[in-house]
């Protein structure tokens, strides 16, 4: 049993950018505080084992940190967040090494607000030394589902703005995606096959 929640788990920290609602549930259940991925690698019969990845998690099962190694063992990527009551991710601050020198390495920070419904209203994204680099609006209709967002530069100029609709179920049936001259550049249908 304990092998096979270990081989669990490691399938665990290897998706944890897809987290699902079974996996965040066995976290939660276990009471796992974090998971370390180690791989051991054979090459010309040699062993060589190093650590590729560290997930850590609070009492509700959300990742707090996740951390991603190369080959060599330095940090290629790393991701805190921070939740609140309702376990909306309020904040995330993203580092990315970069693969090959001189490519600057990028550190961002979201920081996104929420109405009483916990649907998201706004998203601020700022750069490593806290500049603000755009700000992002989501609307929302009575039945929770996303309807607009609009995403501006620090001025408060136009990026981009996406329009969504859907039918009476609430199942997504168009999104419409606008450039910074409100010009439309995309649209998708979605079908559904019931």
């Amino acid at each position: 049993m304990k092998h096979l929640l270990f081989y669990s788990l490691l399938f665990i920290s290897c998706s944890v950018f897809s987290q699902s609602k079974k996996e965040k549930k066995d976290i939660k259940t276990y009471k796992i505080k974090s998971v370390t991925e180690m791989v051991t690698e054979y090459v010309n019969g040699k062993e060589s084992t190093r650590k590729d990845s560290y997930t850590a998690y609070d009492k509700n099962g959300d990742i707090l940190v996740s951390e991603e190694y190369r080959k060599d063992g330095t940090l290629k990527r790393k991701e805190v967040n921070k939740y609140d009551s309702n376990g909306n991710k309020i904040e995330e601050t993203i580092f990315d090494a970069a693969e090959v020198q001189p490519n600057p390495e990028v550190n961002i920070k979201h920081v996104a607000k929420y109405d009483i419904e916990d649907n998201k209203t706004e998203d601020l994204q700022y750069d490593g030394s806290g500049k603000l680099i755009n700000k992002t609006q989501f609307s929302n209709n009575t039945k929770g589902n996303k309807t607009l967002e609009v995403t501006f530069d620090p001025g408060g100029k136009l990026l981009k703005k996406i329009e969504y609709k859907y039918d009476s179920k609430g199942l997504r049936v168009e999104k419409k995606e606008y450039n910074s001259a409100n010009v439309l550049i995309s649209s998708r249908k979605y079908q559904y096959q019931f």
